[in-house]
């Protein structure tokens, strides 16, 4: 009977002090800055390349998100990604900005879409757009800015075809602007009778020409891209000068494609603005899809890529139509389906890889040239082709190399505590818990000397 007293005393002392142990912990933890992320992907922390891009900043660097309120501006997720790359140098300044207020900011960077965080690194800056906002993209960006060389466009000109100076709805002013405020440099080349490519021509952009290229035009491409040069180039249906046509379909001959020339009519609805303006929703896997899947993306008046490549090379089909859409090979004005009509799907926009000696060939195909026209970009249009054009452009320029970050899933965001909820959480935790046990406790011990 002694012994109880004493059993029931020494299991309210140890209680008391377990709790006192774990109050003393958890203000010790709350004192400290420390984190550790148990997930099994790490998506509440960096990859050691991020952190390593983030701690080898030798400047400040400038991020602005410049925000429209209301829903699917995601702009919690956005600053809960910054927050990481804050946390791993403090030549990091975030501010948040209103992209309808902030009129200043958003004509200095030529920002154009809502939603967008502005990197701004010794007077160079990124754009990342709402979907180039993963870990991936600002580390990439992060590298890019860092960096001292950026890629030179070379555009060729003087043989028809869109400019990138038209500021209409069919130029192509948005898109030079894009990759210039992605550190691009662009010039023009004038294609009809060069002999050679520049060395310095980190890509190479043929836009359907209206003027055919001569031979020697078409052979100093050629020697460009068995040299391990990066070319886009984009044709159109129903071309005006048939020889202007068949000399774009000539730089693609040795890699076994072709622009088929016809017209491309979709009859899915759900995949297409109207009959002759194809979208697509499901990519090819590739770097430059990898931020776009189930984000449609439009082809207005497009043809068809035609051919199939060598078995060394690499092709890739970025957007297809459905079996349900037909090719109509002569111009026409009735676009219902006739029995001459070549039935799809089709591809319109396909990548090619091709072993050039120590390097690789890189090839961009686009079957309409109104994928990266003003009309189809923003502040025009929300759709995805933004992203395409960036994406093809840095491919070509390889700077999928940069790094090379597995995806991760949805990150979950960090809460948000008034301070009257932690002086709840507070409360409960270090005095209401900790006390509901030492009274329970103490009832025990209680109820114990009363029967003994």
């Amino acid at each position: 009977m002694n012994r109880r007293p004493r059993t029931g005393s020494g299991s309210l002392l140890m209680t008391v002090a377990v709790l006192g142990v774990l109050v003393a912990l958890n203000v010790l933890a709350s004192r400290g800055a420390q984190a550790w992320d148990l997930t099994r992907s790490g998506i509440n922390m960096l990859a050691p390349q991020s952190v390593l891009a983030a701690r080898s900043l030798e400047s400040n660097l400038l991020v602005i998100g410049l925000f429209r309120s209301g829903a699917g501006s995601d702009q919690a997720q956005a600053e809960a990604l910054v927050s990481l790359y804050e946390a791993e140098s403090p030549r990091i300044q975030y501010r948040s900005e209103n992209f309808d207020v902030d009129l200043a900011d958003v004509r200095k960077y030529s920002v154009t879409e809502p939603n967008t965080l502005v990197l701004d690194y010794r007077g160079k800056t990124q754009l990342l757009t709402p979907a180039l906002q993963t870990e991936q993209d600002f580390t990439a960006a992060l590298v890019k800015l860092k960096g001292d060389h950026s890629p030179v466009v070379c555009w060729a000109a003087g043989a028809g075809g869109r400019s990138r100076t038209d500021t209409g709805q069919r130029g192509y002013s948005a898109v030079a602007s894009l990759i210039a405020r992605n550190n691009f440099q662009t010039r023009d080349l004038l294609i009809a009778d060069v002999a050679a490519i520049p060395s310095g021509c980190d890509e190479l952009v043929l836009i359907a020409p209206t003027v055919p290229l001569s031979a020697s035009s078409i052979k100093a491409v050629g020697e460009y891209l068995a040299s391990g040069g990066s070319l886009l180039i984009a044709g159109d249906p129903w071309a005006e000068t048939a020889a202007a046509a068949g000399s774009l379909n000539d730089v693609l001959k040795p890699y076994g494609f072709a622009f088929s020339g016809a017209l491309v009519v979709e009859t899915d609805s759900s995949r297409a603005f109207d009959v002759i303006t194809p979208a697509v929703f499901v990519y090819g896997s590739s770097p430059i899809t990898r931020d776009i899947q189930g984000v449609a993306s439009f082809f207005p008046q497009t043809t068809a890529i035609k051919g199939a490549p060598d078995p060394a090379a690499k092709a890739v089909v970025i957007g297809a139509t459905t079996g349900g859409s037909y090719a109509i090979s002569t111009p026409r004005e009735d676009l219902t389906r006739q029995a001459v009509d070549e039935a799809g799907p089709f591809v319109m926009m396909e990548t090619l890889e091709v072993p050039a000696g120590a390097k690789k060939a890189r090839i961009v195909m686009v079957g309409t040239t109104g994928f990266a026209e003003n009309r189809v970009l923003p502040p025009l249009s929300n759709d995805a082709n933004l992203e395409l054009a960036l994406a093809s452009f840095q491919w070509l320029a390889r700077e999928d190399a940069l790094i090379s970050i597995p995806p991760k899933p949805a990150r979950a965001l960090p809460l948000t505590l008034t301070q009257q909820d932690q002086s709840n959480i507070i409360f409960v935790t270090i005095f209401l818990m900790p006390g509901l046990i030492v009274f329970a406790g103490v009832m025990v011990w209680w109820r114990r000397r009363l029967i003994r």
